[in-house]
């Protein structure tokens, strides 16, 4: 008796753990996955994990590349306002050169016609003096015009040299014929100081009022 029971309970020992053995199984199935199924998951989770990353460098690269474009208009925006400045430098440039290109122009010729004016002057009274028709009146004031001339032209180059000991790069002084002086001086402006300067050298080596001396500046 002893003996059956043992197997008996042998039996159902056995019959339990195969029950209990099949539920789980049951179980496992019924809420768990396989390793195939676990493969393909953690597949699935890499490719999303490689394409959020694929992602996150596309918006990186697109950044950087707007940001590189920004920098690009900006260096272009650079170089514009650059060449946009070195252009108004040189048109600058150029206009200043152009007008003491000019300046120079006007001091030469006016020099040339004062002394082209004086030599023909000197010339027709010269022939006055020497016509044996002329009265003696008339050779003694074609004189004094002839001095007066030589007079004019000695004041105006001592005007000319001491109003450029003073820095002016040039200078052309005119006698009128009313007893003014016109006093022009190659100089983009001339200061109140200077135009007072050279009007009392003027007037001094001229021997006329200061008021009657005429300052202007040209370049």
């Amino acid at each position: 008796m002893m003996v059956l029971k043992r197997k008996q309970i042998v039996v159902l020992s056995l019959v339990l753990m195969i029950v209990v053995a099949g539920y789980l199984q049951y179980s496992y199935n019924k809420s768990g996955v396989s390793v195939s199924d676990s493969d393909d998951i953690a597949v699935s989770q890499s490719d999303d994990e490689t394409a959020r990353l694929g992602e996150a460098l596309y918006v990186d690269n697109t950044m950087v590349l707007e940001e590189e474009k920004k920098e690009e208009k900006k260096q272009d925006k650079k170089e514009d306002r650059k060449e946009e400045n070195n252009k108004d430098k040189n048109k600058q440039e150029n206009k200043a050169v152009q007008a003491s290109k000019e300046a120079n122009e006007f001091f030469a010729q006016a020099k040339m016609d004062k002394d082209v004016t004086r030599a023909r002057d000197k010339e027709e009274l010269e022939k006055i003096t020497n016509d044996s028709n002329a009265t003696e009146d008339q050779k003694s004031q074609a004189y004094e015009q002839m001095l007066k001339i030589l007079d004019n032209s000695d004041r105006e180059m001592r005007i000319e040299t001491l109003i450029k000991n003073k820095g002016f790069s040039d200078v052309v002084v005119f006698f009128g014929d009313d007893g003014s002086v016109d006093v022009v001086v190659k100089a983009p402006s001339i200061s109140s100081v200077d135009v007072a300067q050279i009007a009392e050298i003027a007037s001094r080596q001229a021997g006329v009022d200061i008021a009657d001396v005429h300052v202007t500046s040209k370049f």
